[in-house]
């Protein structure tokens, strides 16, 4: 009975660790994320004249930049972390049965962040602004494909 009580007690130690990380790789990938879309808001409220303090629109795009280059797709998308896992995201499955689609997708949206890094270096507002619109379409087209639509 003692031993009985001591594996049940470590079970349930592990299995409670585990949904416990798996809940705070979510968290993380969800920070990432709002991180890149606030990069985005603060470049757009700039460039639509809501605000004038174009002196952020680079230092914004570098860490924009920084934020979707630094992404292990393989530690902060693992396995068994998707909407239908019982945990709180909007990440389809799709991402681990078409994971080639999803790098590349990651992929692109980079290197368009990096256009967007190259456009503000420049100053041209234009070509700033064409290239945020580039990188939303490369972000649009991942959540199309990628995450659960919004109720």
């Amino acid at each position: 009975m003692k031993y009985i009580t001591i594996i049940s007690l470590t079970l349930s130690i592990l299995i409670n660790n585990v949904f416990g990380q798996e809940e705070d790789i979510i968290k993380y990938r969800k920070n990432i994320m709002k991180a890149v879309g606030n990069h985005i808001s603060i470049i757009a409220a700039n460039l639509k004249g809501k605000v004038d303090i174009n002196s952020d629109i680079l230092p914004h795009s570098n860490a924009l930049y920084l934020s979707l280059a630094a992404i292990d797709i393989d530690k902060t998308f693992p396995e068994g972390t998707s909407n239908t896992s019982g945990l709180k995201t909007k990440s389809l499955p799709i991402i681990w049965s078409d994971k080639k689609a999803f790098r590349e997708s990651m992929k692109v949206s980079t290197e368009k962040a990096k256009a967007l890094v190259i456009a503000a270096e420049g100053g041209n507002r234009q070509d700033i602004g064409k290239a945020l619109g580039a990188l939303g379409k490369t972000c649009g087209n991942c959540h199309n494909k990628f995450r659960e639509k919004k109720n």
